[in-house]
């Protein structure tokens, strides 16, 4: 008799243990789902939307390359402007642990490296579709825009340095986007509604690129000066093909 209650009784809480496990499962998913922390972020960045015209900010890059499980930290700083007719011009300048300039416009996507006196120059006027979706997930884009282009969905709350954030996750529609980006990350400041994080994920295996900014400044005064790539005269341009 004892035998047998001492089986029932630890089927029962292996029963409650398994039931349990598969609640939690469940719930998880349905917490990262949920409608109100999706609609709270889309909200806030339609606030800043309008408003933003320019940033300047701290910039820490992580490259990390899956197959090897290898990490390339970069830090720098970034200059961005959205002019009057929305487009979006760029400009990287990273200082560790090996100086390089990038600028990117609408038309052109240029790499200056100093230690080799040499400039790359992209002509991306026929790239500009996939180059346009990397550039909606930066600033001052609208909820409705990543809607159209992604498939958005709310992970959770979580800090980025001091600050709290919405973490999304978005997935391209567009199959040409697909090909170069399996999937992005953004987390959503709660107080600018601007990205403190992205992570852009280019493939399969889970490579990714993970930028984050710090020391935000907000609407400063840029000039097309200010982000237009200066270097030297004697140094050689190339104009690689993409």
């Amino acid at each position: 008799m004892r035998t047998r209650i001492s089986d029932a009784t630890h089927r029962t809480g292996m029963a409650r243990c398994l039931t349990l496990a598969a609640l939690t499962l469940i719930a998880l998913p349905l917490a990262a789902q949920s409608p109100e922390g999706l609609a709270d972020a889309f909200a806030h960045i339609d606030k800043s939307a309008p408003q933003f015209r320019s940033l300047i900010a701290d910039l820490t890059r992580d490259i990390h390359t899956a197959i090897i499980n290898v990490d390339e930290k970069e830090t720098g700083t970034i200059k961005v402007k959205v002019d009057k007719s929305h487009e979006t011009r760029m400009l990287i300048d990273l200082t560790a642990p090996d100086a390089k300039t990038i600028s990117i416009d609408s038309t052109r996507a240029s790499i200056y490296y100093p230690k080799l006196k040499l400039v790359q120059d992209y002509n991306i006027t026929g790239k500009k579709a996939v180059v346009d979706q990397f550039l909606l997930l930066g600033f001052g884009v609208s909820s409705a825009a990543l809607k159209e282009n992604y498939d958005v969905s709310f992970v959770g709350m979580e800090k980025v340095g001091a600050e709290n954030s919405w973490h999304l996750q978005l997935v391209p529609k567009s199959k040409e986007v697909l090909q170069r980006l399996k999937k992005a990350e953004l987390w959503i400041s709660e107080t600018s509604g601007l990205p403190l994080q992205q992570r852009f994920v280019t493939s399969a295996t889970g490579d990714f690129n993970l930028a984050t900014y710090s020391n935000l400044k907000i609407n400063p005064n840029l000039s097309d000066s200010a982000l237009k790539l200066k270097y030297p005269s004697g140094v050689k341009v190339e104009h690689p093909q993409l």
